[in-house]
């Protein structure tokens, strides 16, 4: 003879029933939530975001939880003695003095290689500009000088008169050149030297 199962010993076939049909109903209720879950993932293409996150984050709540220590309480005597402005010290704030760099003129250098100028000095830009003229002007009245010189060697050295009567007003201008150029090389060569003795 079977025996009787001890749990269905004291449920009547009513008991039972409506048990079956309570499950039943829960089973069905969690089936349609779990399709409904999983429909909504395909449909906004958020599976994991709909079905998984919401476990996930449980599951580090619930470990944080477990894990994280308790926080001390801090006792009334502490917590009154840092409220009180008198117990903590005063700290003044010392600024750095700020160093002032000296503001150094940008100069200009010049490089003269050749000739009784020859020097390597650096200068401000109006006599940087003022030099570079000068320069230029007493080249141009050392070549003057010397085509005057050079033309006076035809023009006024003659051999005979109609020769000396031919070129006579030629000697007179190759004359004037001659000493507008030395003129014009003795002050240039003034105003030369003082620039370059105002360079650095």
């Amino acid at each position: 003879m079977l025996s009787k199962s001890p749990y269905k010993i004291g449920l009547g076939p009513k008991t039972l029933s409506r048990a079956r049909r309570i499950l039943g109903s829960l089973l069905l209720l969690l089936t349609v939530v779990i399709v409904a879950g999983i429909h909504q993932g395909v449909a906004s293409g958020d599976f994991d975001k709909v079905l998984f996150k919401p476990f996930r984050e449980f599951g580090s709540d619930f470990e944080k939880a477990v894990n994280s220590p308790p926080s001390p309480v801090a006792s009334p005597s502490a917590t009154l003695r840092s409220s009180d402005p008198s117990s903590t010290p005063f700290v003044k704030k010392t600024v750095p003095p700020q160093q002032t760099k000296p503001v150094v003129a940008s100069c200009i250098r010049k490089n003269i290689r050749e000739g009784e100028f020859a020097s390597n000095k650096c200068y401000s830009q109006q006599d940087f500009e003022d030099l570079q003229y000068y320069l230029q002007r007493y080249n141009s009245a050392v070549f003057d000088l010397q085509a005057a010189n050079g033309s006076m060697r035809i023009t006024c050295n003659c051999r005979v008169q109609q020769e000396c009567d031919f070129f006579k007003q030629s000697c007179e201008d190759d004359k004037n050149k001659k000493t507008q150029a030395e003129s014009d090389i003795e002050k240039y060569k003034g105003i030369i030297q003082g620039i370059i003795a105002r360079g650095k």
